[in-house]
């Protein structure tokens, strides 16, 4: 009697104990990171202000910094054109044609080579020939056997005389070393003192584009690092034990 006394109390208690829930150390998944949408439109909301400052703050910032720290820039720029041959009646050979369009890439590239610089520089008044390529910019329209060579600088004359420059000093050693005759310009070199930069407007923008992009870093940070229960399902899912009671909210 004593030993089936024993053994059902043994029974009982370890029923007990199964029924009982058993608190689990909780586990933290280190390689996966959960973003509740909900609660991140709501900070950002909260924080409405702060975004709408660092985006007005960054815009100004952007504008006025490029107005007072970057100089002014000046362009001008000329046109020339290869000009094929056109005969006595009136016909363009379009052998010549082919020819400009096939030769468009080494005029490009003759351009600014060195001994064409070398002069430019000397001419303008520029340190070193890498100073006058570094200033020019030589495109061609697409389809055509237009060349535009185009100085960009802080001196608006000198971008002017830059370009006058090496049109000049090409065409004429164009001539002199190739026998190249049909190069014609078409559009002369203008001075113009309306600066092509910097650009004040675009900057500003990207100023604030980077701010709001802080302000929303910041925001989100915030929920991401943010390791607190702010309610009884996270609270179960964190312990596996369920909540017995909750207390209300006495600042709502």
């Amino acid at each position: 009697m004593p030993n089936r006394y024993k053994k059902n109390t043994s029974l009982r208690r370890a029923s007990m104990m199964a029924a009982q829930p058993v608190y689990q150390e909780p586990v933290e998944d280190s390689d996966e990171i959960t973003i509740d949408l909900h609660e991140l439109w709501t900070m950002l909301r909260k924080h409405a202000m702060l975004l709408v400052v660092l985006t007005v703050l960054c815009g100004v910032l952007g504008g006025v910094g490029t107005k007072l720290l970057i100089p002014k820039t000046y362009s001008s720029s000329a046109s020339i054109f290869l000009t094929p041959m056109v005969s006595d009646a009136g016909y363009v050979d379009v052998n010549s044609m082919n020819s400009n369009e096939k030769l468009i890439n080494n005029v490009m590239t003759l351009i600014k080579q060195n001994n064409i610089m070398s002069r430019v520089a000397k001419d303008t008044g520029l340190g070193s020939s890498q100073e006058a390529a570094d200033a020019l910019s030589v495109t061609n329209t697409a389809n055509t056997t237009l060349v535009t060579i185009t100085a960009v600088t802080e001196d608006a004359r000198l971008s002017k005389n830059i370009v006058s420059s090496t049109v000049n000093t090409f065409i004429e050693l164009m001539k002199d070393t190739l026998n190249v005759r049909n190069i014609e310009i078409v559009d002369q070199p203008k001075l113009s003192f309306v600066p092509v930069g910097p650009h004040v407007k675009r900057n500003a923008l990207i100023g604030a584009v980077l701010g709001f992009g802080l302000g929303c870093l910041y925001v989100v940070l915030q929920v991401v690092m943010d390791k607190r229960l702010k309610n009884k399902e996270e609270a179960e899912k964190y312990l596996g034990i369920p909540v017995l009671c909750q207390l209300p909210n006495l600042d709502a």
